[in-house]
């Protein structure tokens, strides 16, 4: 057993060595035997064939050794055999992916051993001579390596001057290629070599959701089977951040030769919200398909990069509100806190939203919130750039008492989100601050003041870099910032930069936080009252 497996190895690296089929034939069948009285009920063929040049992309040339035998009866004599042993070359026409004709020459040496009489104990020496012939055949190929059909084929046995033997023979014919049988490699490969290509940008985990139905690469396949394919799917496995493989393209027919590319997504795991920094792990891209009713798959395993949960790219500013999270534990404790402190105090007269505005914004004043620049990971060098920024989530912020713009827009939009009060981004040339809903009609903007009327609603500008000044010096900022840019200037309400990029929720969102007193709020509330 042992050294059969060590002859299919072998076989196998011969194979794939000279780059050429290896096939076997048996062709039992019926002779029809010519101008002799000699008469056989059947005869078997057997022929070992390589098949080393492809023509015209599917049609194939073949060479073969093969073996016949051929038993006879006769009167007067006991039933004998003739044997032929043979050579031959041959032409397949593939006239579909099913179906294939063969026609072949064959040139052989024959021999009949001795022949005994049935009267007499006399033998009659054997009788050897050449041979040639010519065989055609016809195929339905089950399987990329076994094939069923039936063949007709003239051999001549010449003799001497004449011939021992002329026959027509008919039959079935079965075909096994050990090439495709024995090997499980798949003929679709991957059209560039350069597979860092495959992914257009590293995967950014605070965008988990998103990647299920936005690609973050593409890959391009050719079919070079020998034939089409199909049921052809491409799926995606991160072992480390999904479950189960994600099937990202399905195509029905890929013509044998044809490209096909698949846009890469994948529905990922909130463990990927874990990695606090970049590092580098393995996707394995599967193509499964069929060839002929056979199931193969190819896998290509790629290097992919992924970064920290806080990093981001601002060439696009909406990405930015996938860090604001109404379920930041920290931002609900701490917005929560302070409309309970400041709830006995609001006025009738005076817009609500506005008032819980100012009381977020008198509490940050008191618990230390300080603008901080970052000159390593500036808004001002980064947006409208692909160059990887380090962005702080609300608890973060709050956690460590200061950020940058980016850092102080994200907290303050995700503490009023808290509140029930819609927030946007504004982002100008080098600046990004925040708005958020008046609660007043677009009819009675004019009551407020320095606000922006968009999208139906009645948007206050508040720059929030002015952390540790005064509620109206902060609104009165944020609106001369939004006048100085008329051309340039976006508002962005987060609800619609959701719609595009989701809203993330961190498990460990929730540190303890050392709350100002409820009267150093309130007294700084009084003080900046609207």
């Amino acid at each position: 057993m042992k050294r059969l497996h060590l002859i299919l190895i072998l076989l196998l690296i011969s194979i794939h060595a000279f780059a050429t089929d290896v096939q076997f034939r048996f062709l039992p069948g019926f002779p029809f035997l010519l101008d002799t009285q000699l008469k056989s009920y059947n005869c078997t063929a057997v022929s070992f064939d390589v098949v080393p040049i492809t023509v015209r992309e599917r049609d194939s040339v073949f060479f073969g050794a093969g073996f016949s035998l051929m038993p006879f009866t006769a009167p007067g004599i006991e039933s004998f055999s003739a044997y032929d042993f043979n050579i031959s070359a041959g032409y397949e026409f593939m006239v579909s992916d099913r179906f294939s004709v063969d026609v072949e020459a064959l040139f052989g040496l024959w021999t009949s051993g001795e022949v005994k009489g049935t009267e007499s104990s006399k033998k009659i020496g054997g009788s050897s001579g050449l041979s040639w012939g010519a065989r055609a055949s016809a195929y339905y190929n089950l399987f990329p390596e076994l094939s069923l059909g039936g063949f007709a084929e003239f051999r001549d046995f010449p003799n001497g001057s004449g011939s021992f033997l002329k026959k027509v023979s008919v039959g079935a014919a079965l075909r096994y290629n050990f090439t495709r049988g024995l090997s499980t490699t798949s003929a679709i490969d991957v059209v560039s070599s350069d597979l860092s290509s495959v992914f257009t940008e590293p995967l950014f985990p605070v965008f988990y959701s998103r990647y299920e139905d936005h690609p973050f690469g593409s890959i391009t396949f050719v079919n070079e089977e020998k034939n089409d394919i199909t049921d052809v799917t491409v799926s995606v496995m991160i072992e480390r951040y999904m479950s189960n493989p994600s099937v990202c393209a399905k195509f029905d027919r890929v013509k044998m030769g044809q490209e096909f590319t698949a846009e890469l997504t994948a529905f990922l795991d909130e463990a990927i919200l874990s990695s606090l920094t970049p590092n580098t792990v393995y996707a394995d891209i599967t193509v499964e398909y069929k060839s002929l009713s056979k199931k193969l798959s190819r896998t290509v395993s790629v290097d992919l990069q992924t970064l920290s949960r806080n990093n981001m790219t601002w060439d696009d500013d909406r990405r930015a509100a996938a860090f604001v999270s109404s379920r930041d534990g920290s931002a609900n404790f701490f917005a929560n806190y302070v409309r309970s402190v400041v709830a006995p105090e609001l006025r009738s007269n005076v817009p609500e939203n506005i008032q819980l505005a100012a009381a977020i914004f008198s509490a940050l004043k008191v618990y230390g919130i300080n603008y901080v620049l970052d000159p390593a990971s500036s808004f001002t060098d980064m947006r409208g750039s692909a160059q990887v920024d380090f962005l702080q989530f609300p608890y973060q912020t709050l956690l460590y008492h200061g950020g940058d713009c980016d850092d102080l827009s994200i907290l303050n939009c995700a503490l009023l989100e808290v509140l029930g009060i819609d927030a946007a981004f504004i982002t100008c040339p080098g600046h990004i601050f925040i708005a958020f809903d008046s609660g007043v009609s677009v009819e009675n903007a004019a009551s407020v003041g320095r606000c922006i009327v968009q999208d139906g609603k009645v948007w206050i500008p508040l720059e929030i870099t002015l952390c540790q000044d005064t509620f109206e010096l902060a609104r009165g900022f944020g609106y001369r910032e939004w006048e100085k840019y008329p051309e340039e200037r976006v508002l962005i309400p987060l609800r619609s930069a959701w719609e595009e990029y989701r809203t993330v929720g961190i498990a460990d969102s929730n540190p303890k936080l050392d709350m100002p007193s409820k009267e150093a709020i309130l007294r700084e509330f009084r003080a900046n009252r609207p």
